[in-house]
């Protein structure tokens, strides 16, 4: 019987508003038989769940963080690593990640509001072991409803290429060229080469493309020589729920663009399989 892998699950969390999806999401993780799990969370307010491991608390500094205001800016190339502003709290779980780089096999980090299953931890290692070194395997966002599922990341220009169809083992990958996910999994190995290239507690480059906080997983797929590939042969295994559903219904400040549908991706998806034949 092989050894258990360890699992690292750093966490976000902003608030009480999503405190619900946090505990969601950490009974999901509670669930895994196949790895020892280890639940971190960094907030910026107490929590009280029995299931986290390890809670660090983090408080807004006053007074302004200039180079950060530089790095919001586009000038600065480097975030101060103080919190005068808590957009960057995401961030701090990068250096969670780092402080334990060495008690574990994988990595998670996620917002407080995905659900992690175990076959997402599966489905990467699989992945991993036939996917070239350069290449890194992701996941695709969902919320559902009555009316069926909602992609909020395929919308505007974000679409598949169809170009980058590429078979290992018989199964076949895409790039997705929305790579934001709120979330990343990454390898002992993969996250080694990232150190060797970048600080990985902090961010990589300035590229507007996302916003400060979704740069915390996006620069991962972006500027560390991997190109993230989802594998389109088992997509229901490599979608990942975002439990508030706020997209779909077009919940608060939160648009429901109308391209994102279930049709949608479906037909993206038959036609990516059809043209690997």
């Amino acid at each position: 019987m092989s050894k258990k892998k360890n699992l690292l699950v750093v966490i976000v969390n902003y608030g009480y508003d999503q405190i619900p999806y946090l505990n969601d999401m950490i009974v999901a993780l509670r669930g895994f038989k196949k790895y020892n799990v280890k639940i971190v969370v960094n907030s910026n307010i107490p929590l009280d769940n029995p299931e986290i491991d390890k809670l660090n608390l983090f408080e807004k500094l006053e007074g302004f963080g200039f180079q950060d205001i530089f790095f919001k800016l586009k000038i600065s190339k480097k975030w101060s690593g103080r919190l005068y502003d808590f957009n960057f709290l995401p961030m701090t779980c990068r250096k969670s990640i780092m402080d334990e780089i060495d008690e574990h096999d994988y990595f998670i980090y996620s917002e407080n509001d995905h659900l992690w299953l175990e076959h997402h931890v599966d489905k990467f290692i699989e992945y991993e072991k036939i996917l070239p070194e350069n290449r890194i395997a992701g996941l695709i966002q969902y919320e559902f409803n009555e009316s069926g599922r909602y992609y909020p990341g395929f919308h505007s220009y974000f679409d598949w290429d169809y170009n980058s169809i590429e078979i290992y083992d018989e199964k076949v990958f895409a790039h997705f060229n929305n790579v934001h996910q709120a979330c990343f999994l990454i390898s002992k190995k993969q996250l080694k080469k990232i150190c060797g290239m970048h600080d990985f507690t902090n961010f990589m480059s300035i590229k507007n493309k996302y916003s400060i906080k979704c740069k915390v997983n996006t620069d991962i797929y972006e500027d560390c020589g991997f190109r993230k590939l989802i594998c389109v042969s088992d997509f229901e295994e490599n979608i990942i729920h975002h439990i508030p559903n706020l997209y779909i219904d077009g919940s608060g400040s939160r648009k429901n663009l109308k391209s994102s549908t279930e049709e949608r991706m479906k037909s993206a998806v038959q036609k990516i399989l059809s043209s690997a034949l």
